[in-house]
């Protein structure tokens, strides 16, 4: 998917778009073409079976011819390690935004939005936004950003009970039917952690933890806790995201 940008920019009659993002003084002649940042949101990007991923792109640059100088490329893959970079996983951890901060003097800001929006078809894992930009004398420059696509999880069928010297905990673990016949689907062969506090606001810790089985079922008791609030986590893996929910006690 390759799109081409709006630029949006605080001189007057720039703004393609009903909103502004700051930009800097106007480039001077002498500036090289150059990408300083590509920033996504949402950074860390879940497709639930109902609700597919709109992307904002916004990339940093300077140098640029034009408005259309700026155009970009999102794909499935690993981005180049060979390749500079732009907020890549080599600078830093998928889904992680790095802080916002105004552009110097001769960058501007280009924002994307790609109106095709990742849905559960699309494949997950990593992904890569390739960003280039053409300067006045036809020079370019390309760089690269990553991200991770996930598959939203979910619990269901959760039940707590008093056990002996304790409780047991039960539920399902789900995930995005894979053969898209159903939105959600048992996941097989998964760890779930179970979560205690004595009362609300309280920090959770950890207490269990417990594997689910074919039908994404688990079952677990845990010893020397009766009361208090109890949640499952599931921490998610590379391809799909976690997911937390509070246990309810069994009338």
């Amino acid at each position: 998917m390759t799109f081409r940008a709006f630029l949006i920019s605080l001189t007057a009659g720039a703004c393609a778009l009903p909103m502004l993002v700051a930009t800097a003084a106007p480039v001077a002649a002498d500036d090289h073409v150059a990408i300083r940042s590509i920033t996504l949101r949402p950074a860390s990007p879940v497709v639930h079976p109902d609700r597919p991923v709109r992307l904002i792109i916004e990339v940093v640059a300077r140098g640029v011819s034009g408005r259309d100088g700026v155009t970009i490329k999102v794909e499935p893959g690993a981005p180049p390690v060979s390749s500079p970079s732009a907020g890549s996983p080599q600078d830093r951890r998928p889904g992680q935004e790095g802080a916002q901060r105004l552009p110097e003097p001769g960058w501007r800001t280009w924002r994307f939005l790609p109106e095709r929006r990742l849905n559960r078809w699309y494949p997950t894992g990593l992904w890569t936004v390739t960003a280039t930009a053409k300067g006045e004398d036809g020079s370019r420059v390309v760089r690269h950003a990553g991200f991770r696509l996930r598959h939203a999880t979910d619990f269901s069928a959760l039940q707590l009970r008093r056990a002996d010297r304790g409780v047991q905990v039960r539920g399902v673990l789900n995930r995005i039917d894979p053969e898209g016949y159903l939105d959600y689907a048992p996941f097989p062969r998964q760890r779930v952690e179970i979560l205690h506090r004595p009362e609300q606001g309280e920090e959770w810790t950890r207490v269990a933890t417990a594997t689910t089985d074919r039908g994404g079922r688990f079952i677990r008791k845990v010893r020397g806790y009766r009361g208090g609030e109890w949640r499952v986590r599931f921490p998610g893996t590379n391809r799909h995201a976690p997911e937390a929910e509070t246990v309810r006690r069994a009338a």
